[in-house]
């Protein structure tokens, strides 16, 4: 299937179709995550210009938490809500190594076994891969060994290098966040998929990104989602440059042609269109082109407080009454997007 062609098709016939085999696949139901968010650190050398997150050292308000504080953050807010998965993500550190994460993870596993850690990206791989001078098969099975048990699409962006040098000129390359993927796959960790567009890219960009998780999802299966969402301009350096995001029909576009794209030996399972990153009422709209998981509670989220500040979502409760809103029936899961029992709030 072209996805140049996809992504240039009439948007409510492309949507249309994506709703039809959206229907087929998962009929009304919409799924969602107990989750939180463990930011560990805000100090990041990576210094994308369009992350309004990451601090230098030396700033006021740099910080980065001790093994101890960030399990204790994670074990209070599963006491007041019930988790079923921790997303652990944070800036490029030079000072924190693999023994931070070794530790976090086995500590998180041993207090709170039912909790899934979905944990770090490819360009956290690669940093510790050179900061410990191990491959990224070293790195990847010492995480797997110490508790992590899927990895999120962080870095992704828009997998197109001369897009990459220009919002992030210091962040890994497209290869290298798929080879990465690639291994994770290797060694049984599943992970998901992200794409931010509307910055300085273009539909051709768009399409090369999708071309790009659908080889690989091809040779390994082991994408279990895909995440797009719109870029922001407010509070980041790229701001200046694009000063306007994109409109929801972007969104619609895209998740109506991953839908369709990720079909057959490209299969991706599932298509998230996340409340958070993409506003309630275009998540709520974008289950009618394809997306059919509602992404997570989000606790603690620390990366989109701007965002998350429009958009007060406070629990479980919250999350299940803007599917029902939307004319869906939700279903909470777990890490694996297999049903999961219910908690507390």
């Amino acid at each position: 299937m072209d996805v140049g062609e996809l992504l240039g098709r009439d948007l409510w016939e492309l949507g249309m179709e994506a709703w039809r085999l959206r229907t087929k696949l998962y009929g009304r139901t919409a799924t969602y995550i107990s989750s939180m968010v463990l930011n560990y650190t805000n100090i990041c050398v990576v210094e994308c210009d369009f992350c309004p997150f990451w601090r230098a050292r030396g700033d006021g308000d740099a910080y980065a938490l001790a093994v101890g504080d960030a399990v204790k953050r994670v074990l209070a807010v599963d006491a007041e809500h019930g988790l079923s998965q921790v997303l652990i993500q944070g800036g490029i550190n030079p000072e924190i190594g693999i023994e931070y994460f070794e530790e976090l993870f086995r500590a998180i596993k041993a207090k709170a076994p039912h909790i899934a850690i979905h944990a770090l990206s490819p360009l956290e791989v690669d940093y510790l891969s050179r900061r410990e001078r191990m491959t990224w098969r070293e790195v990847l099975e010492r995480l797997r060994e110490a508790g992590m048990d899927s990895m999120p699409g962080g870095g992704g962006e828009i997998l197109v290098d001369r897009v990459r040098k220009e919002i992030s000129p210091k962040k890994i390359g497209a290869e290298v966040w798929l080879r990465i993927m690639e291994e994770a796959h290797g060694l049984g960790i599943p992970t998901s998929a992200t794409m931010m567009y509307g910055h300085v890219e273009g539909p051709e960009d768009w399409a090369e990104h999708i071309r790009k998780i659908a080889e690989l999802q091809r040779k390994t299966h082991g994408f279990l989602a895909f995440i797009a969402w719109n870029y922001e301009p407010e509070g980041n350096r790229l701001g200046a440059k694009v000063r306007y995001p994109r409109t929801s029909a972007t969104l619609l576009r895209i998740v109506a042609a991953a839908r369709l794209a990720f079909t057959g030996e490209s299969f991706i399972p599932h298509i998230q269109s996340s409340w958070l990153t993409n506003g309630p009422e275009s998540a709520e709209l974008a289950m009618y082109f394809g997306a059919d998981d509602f992404g997570g509670t989000l606790y603690e989220e620390k990366v989109l407080e701007g965002q998350r500040r429009r958009s007060p979502i406070a629990t479980r409760k919250d999350v299940e009454e803007l599917i029902r809103r939307a004319g869906f029936q939700p279903v909470e899961r777990d890490n694996w997007y297999r049903p999961a029992r219910p908690g507390r709030g």
